[in-house]
This record gives C-alpha cells, sequence and structure tokens, in this order.
C-alpha cells in the first residue's frame, strides 16, 4: 500500500508513511480507512513521513475534499514531513485549507522539528531517520523526569 500507517495508543500516536508515488487515490483510501483502523482515536497526533515522496500526484479537488471532511478532533495535531519542494506546497495547501475546519496542522523539513512541535521529544526517543520512536524490549524508549536524590541529613 503506498501509505502506511502504525497506530501506538500507548503514546495517542498514529506514525504513516507515504511511498515514492502518492496519488489521489491513495490519499482518499487512507483518509477513509483511518476511521475503520480498530486502534483509531480521532484525538491522538499524527505524524506523516512524506519523505520518500518523490511525485505528489494530489489534486487541489482531492485536498480540499479531505479538509472539509477532517477525521480528527480538534486537539489533535498533524505534522507532515518532506524534503521534496512540491510535496511541501501540496501540504502547506492541505493545511491551508484544513484551516478553517478547527484543524492543526503544520509541515516541516525537518523531522526533530516536527517530533518536538508534537511533543514526542517529551514522549520518547525518535528515531529522526526513520520518524519512528526508538524502541527497547518492543516498547518504546520514554523519556522520564528524572528523580532528584535525596541526601540525608546526619
Amino acid at each position: 500500500m503506498p501509505i502506511t500507517t502504525t497506530i501506538d495508543r500507548w503514546l495517542g500516536m498514529i506514525f504513516t508513511t507515504a511511498e515514492p508515488v502518492i496519488t489521489d487515490r491513495d490519499w482518499l483510501q487512507h483518509h477513509a480507512a483511518l476511521r475503520d483502523l480498530p486502534d483509531f482515536d480521532p484525538d491522538f497526533d499524527q505524524l506523516l513521513d512524506f519523505r520518500p515522496v518523490v511525485e505528489c500526484r494530489l489534486s487541489p479537488q482531492t485536498l480540499r475534499l479531505t479538509a472539509l471532511h477532517p477525521v480528527f478532533a480538534a486537539c489533535s495535531r498533524q505534522a507532515f514531513v518532506t524534503d521534496n519542494n512540491l510535496t511541501y506546497g501540496m501540504c502547506r495547501m492541505y493545511e491551508i485549507l484544513s484551516a478553517g475546519h478547527s484543524q492543526r496542522i503544520e509541515v516541516f523539513r525537518d523531522m526533530r522539528a516536527a517530533a518536538e512541535w508534537l511533543g514526542l521529544n517529551r514522549r520518547c526517543s525518535l528515531d529522526a531517520a526513520a520518524g519512528r520512536p526508538m524502541v527497547k524490549a518492543g516498547r518504546p524508549v520514554i523519556h522520564r523526569p528524572r528523580q532528584k536524590s535525596r541526601q540525608s541529613s546526619e
């Protein structure tokens, strides 16, 4: 499938990656399929890694249609990451079209900046190259606040 999605309920995140060619049909199928995923929650945030995309065949009509019918709640955030100029422009168009429908979308050229905006750097360690959380023993590497060491007063 040209767009793959992984949901991490523990992190409250949806990780989406697009393959080198993305079409209207791919985007519409992805948009429709999200709601049907068993672990989908409209309050989750989404990180969309579009860096692999080299050919973006999304039409303004398709972007407008999906922007008019959001699947995410107003409290969620979607971060698109791409380094291709055409794909960046199409993602920005989607961001602008979605803004009037209570959607919080940002487009980035840098994975670390996107992760920071989503708060992933506070939730887990991110493998920026893969756009996924780093995992040890099957669980994300989670950042936990350090406990202050108690010094005994003698």
